[in-house]
């Protein structure tokens, strides 16, 4: 696949990953143009465009007559930085993880406020179709697109218009987290974690499914059902 990559977004992957992985630290400084073209094996013309969509990216500053340094992103990132995190096809360090989950408990929390307030009967009850189709998935992987899916299309009951998007942004990232859960616990397991939030949205009990989204949330980060425990497969 790297083969179909033009050098631009190569060299802009590989430079973001070590950021966004850690490898890179904040304040660590690149070395000159020069040398960092040649080490990646592109022009220098080439090394300062990306050093310039990198730095509007939140993940290098420029500092003149010093040198291009590693930007503290978490501080100053901005929603370059914020898309950058959407798109990691690229393991995130345990932080970022965390607030992601933490994040999606927030959104989750909001949208079943809202689809308890407003959805229909029927509306509740097609989501619960969604979340079946978990049950049916062949590995790991599809099991986790269901999963996304399923939140998708709660996004959309809030009525909210905002939120089916930052879902969608998140998708590829949130996705390689539910694979990864559906991996060392099982596609069961997945759905019962999803379903039992379904089950207080069903019955229209708001505080339940508060309980519930913070146990999941906690059982996710910290808990018996980690996203950072690993597995041998």
């Amino acid at each position: 696949m790297e083969k179909n990559k033009s050098s631009r977004e190569i060299v802009t992957k590989r430079i973001t990953e070590m950021i966004l992985t850690g490898q890179l630290k904040p304040d660590d400084q690149l070395p000159p143009e020069r040398e960092l073209a040649e080490s990646m094996g592109i022009s220098r013309n080439l090394c300062a465009d990306i050093i310039k969509e990198l730095e509007k990216k939140g993940l290098l500053v420029v500092v003149p007559r010093q040198g291009v340094f590693v930007n503290d992103f978490r501080k100053n990132g901005n929603i370059h930085t914020l898309e950058a995190l959407m798109k990691a096809d690229f393991e995130l360090q345990p932080k970022e993880i965390a607030s992601i989950i933490e994040y999606k408990w927030g959104i989750e929390t909001l949208t079943c406020k809202r689809v308890i307030q407003n959805a229909t009967d029927e509306e509740i009850e097609r989501l619960g179709k969604f979340l079946d189709n978990i049950l049916e998935a062949d590995s790991p992987n599809k099991a986790a697109l269901c999963a996304y899916e399923y939140y998708h299309e709660l996004a959309v009951l809030s009525g909210n218009t905002i939120v089916p998007m930052l879902t969608a942004g998140f998708k590829k990232v949130t996705v390689g987290l539910w694979t990864r859960y559906a991996q060392n616990y099982g596609t069961q397991q997945l759905y019962k974690s999803l379903a039992e939030v379904y089950f207080y949205i069903n019955k229209r009990d708001f505080d339940g499914v508060i309980r519930q989204i913070s146990q999941s949330t906690t059982d996710t980060i910290s808990g018996d059902y980690s996203i950072y425990k690993q597995f041998p497969h």
